[in-house]
């Protein structure tokens, strides 16, 4: 009897060591549970981080794209010169007219009308200041010469401004569509002030930075005055969860290093390529969490170091020397696209893709000396003219990429690129009676050139998910 009683004592001892340690072992599994849940860095998690990031993007981006300005607007003026339609006058106040609309339409966003009119208000005056006050102080001179007040631009300033309150309202609130919508007119926007020559890409990257900054200051100072008054309740079923594919749409800019130095093929000695740059627009659909199907607009240029190219002696008493317009590529790439998703909203992204590809149209330019302008009839005189022919064009990417937003995020890529034209060339031969030119056409195997290069970059994603 003693021993079944000592035999139960043992059992209910033992019985109690197993409930202490497994419940031990389930708070410490809990534990690290919540560690995993909760890292110890919450950088991108920090609200402040989310609403400054892309404008600090912009930033950046005007300090790198400075020296290379006036390469971006000849891009422009070779291609489109005559482009003057003032779409952009109108169009930045698109937004937040659609705001307007919906209102009126009883489409209810994240805030009354009363409190997004607040917002609004101040969003609007921080800009203004901001805008007028670097204009005043910076007075840059516009690209058609007309007034010093460039930097930065007004008009792409108000279409972020207004995009991003629209994205606010609307976008953030459910519908993401809409503020994928009101960036991409904002854009519009933007490339408008450039094309119709009246800004510098460093004044519509800024401008960009300086409205969707100023929104997020207006509705800062608003949420401190009104606290939650205004604020209407959450959608209780999200349309578009954040757990869909990851089809995108993205602006990028990078920084392109030619792989080989001398992209003028052997038609011209001493003529050598700089680094250039590269501006892209691209955007996929994917089928599942992992694969998509998409493509890449962008272009490509570079100038070019003619400071020791070997003229003929007659050349040489006539000029002072030879001025070479960029050589760019612009192309249309599409294919497979590739995402993996990793911890706290980080992306390893890839493409291969493969299209077309046409080269621009582009002179060497003799600069005339004083003495000979009267008999040739001006100052630059085209000494050499190249035609590319279209071609087949390839390219491989991989990126990192943070989502910062429900529907934004930012990456960092590298690009490679390979495409081979073959280019129809004329040189300046002589002048006839009349006094026209006349050029020789070159053999083709001297005008053939590899665009292949590497692009090291950041872009803007916009999910849609």
């Amino acid at each position: 009897m003693l021993t079944i009683c000592v035999s139960q004592t043992k059992f209910k001892l033992l019985l109690t060591t197993l409930l202490a340690i497994n419940t031990l072992t389930i708070n410490a599994q809990a534990t690290d549970s919540l560690i995993l849940q909760h890292p110890v860095n919450n950088f991108w998690k920090k609200d402040f981080v989310k609403k400054t990031t892309v404008p600090l993007v912009l930033f950046s981006a005007t300090a790198l794209a400075w020296p290379h300005r006036e390469t971006v607007r000849e891009v422009r003026n070779r291609f489109i010169p005559d482009f003057k339609y003032r779409y952009d006058d109108y169009l930045q106040y698109a937004p937040a007219a659609a705001v307007l609309a919906l209102n009126a339409f009883n489409v209810k966003g994240k805030h009354t009308p009363k409190r997004t009119l607040i917002s609004y208000a101040f969003s609007m005056g921080i800009m203004g200041a901001m805008v007028n006050g670097i204009k005043s102080t910076s007075k840059v001179e516009r690209p058609d010469g007309s007034s010093n007040n460039s930097f930065p631009s007004g008009h792409t300033a108000t279409a972020f401004m207004n995009a991003t309150m629209l994205d606010k309202e609307y976008g953030q609130y459910g519908y993401p569509l809409i503020g994928i919508t009101g960036y991409a007119m904002a854009t519009a926007t933007a490339l408008g002030r450039g094309l119709n020559n009246r800004h510098w890409i460093t004044d519509v990257l800024t401008g960009a930075g300086v409205g969707i900054i100023s929104t997020e200051l207006g509705y800062f100072v608003t949420d401190q005055i009104m606290k939650n008054r205004g604020m209407n309740a959450p959608l209780k079923n999200n349309p578009v969860p954040i757990s869909n594919n990851p089809g995108f749409v993205e602006l990028h800019a990078g920084y392109a290093i030619a792989t080989e130095k001398k992209l003028t093929g052997t038609a011209h000695e001493n003529i050598f390529n700089k680094d250039g740059f590269n501006l892209g627009l691209e955007g996929a659909w994917f089928m599942n969490k992992n694969f998509g199907i998409g493509g890449e607009l962008a272009f490509t240029s570079f100038p070019l170091n003619s400071e020791h190219a070997v003229l003929d002696p007659d050349i040489i008493e006539v000029s002072n020397g030879l001025y070479t317009q960029a050589l760019g590529v612009k192309y249309l790439n599409i294919g497979p696209y590739f995402s993996l998703p990793l911890a706290n909203n980080w992306f390893i992204t890839a493409k291969v893709n493969a299209g077309i590809s046409s080269g621009s149209n582009g002179n060497f330019i003799l600069n005339i000396k004083p003495e000979y302008q009267n008999e040739f009839g001006t100052d630059e005189l085209p000494y050499a003219r190249y035609k590319p022919k279209t071609a087949f064009s390839w390219s491989a990417g991989i990126g990192i990429q943070k989502r910062i937003g429900r529907n934004t995020a930012i990456k960092a890529y590298t690009t490679y690129f390979g495409s081979v034209h073959k280019f129809d060339i004329e040189v300046l031969n002589d002048r006839d009676n009349n006094g026209h030119l006349i050029y020789e056409p070159l053999p083709e195997t001297l005008g053939k050139t590899k665009y292949n290069n590497i692009t090291f970059g950041l872009g803007i994603t916009a999910f849609i998910w």
